[in-house]
């Protein structure tokens, strides 16, 4: 009988857990070339299908207005990364020209560099321990 109370008491112990407190990112983008349209950001926390351009569900919007923009996001503690997309147009989506290359910016966590397509998930991730900031600068390739 003993036994059974003891093998239970770790199993009880983890529904009185306290559940993670939020935290809070600070992304400030610069390098907007115009305030036309909205900024498409998207926060990912894990490298499955990162970046899609899907967002891997709901992504942020916020107007453009150049040069920058400051968007507060709320996030569990964990290891994130940070795409974005000027859509300057306004239709939704990033669009490129008929060799996939970007007409609209593009930004990343970390800044990676952006050579043949997006970076790695690795490139672009970090740490949210606490509440935390990252800058991104928009890339243009047309």
């Amino acid at each position: 009988m003993h036994r059974l109370a003891i093998a239970a008491l770790p199993l009880a112990l983890l529904g009185t857990a306290p559940a993670p407190e939020a935290v809070k990112l600070d992304i400030s983008l610069s390098g907007l070339r115009s305030a036309n349209g909205e900024v498409r950001l998207c926060v990912w926390h894990g490298a499955a299908k990162f970046p899609d351009g899907k967002c891997g569900g709901e992504s942020i919007v916020v107007p453009a207005a150049a040069p920058s923009v400051s968007v507060e996001v709320p996030l569990l503690p964990g290891d994130y990364a940070v795409s974005l997309i000027h859509d300057e147009n306004g239709n939704g989506k990033l669009d490129t020209n008929f060799l996939g290359i970007p007409k609209e910016g593009v930004g990343f966590s970390k800044n990676p560099k952006i050579s043949f397509g997006p970076p790695s998930y690795v490139s672009a991730k970090f740490d949210v321990a606490a509440d935390t900031s990252e800058a991104i600068r928009m890339k243009y390739f047309l």
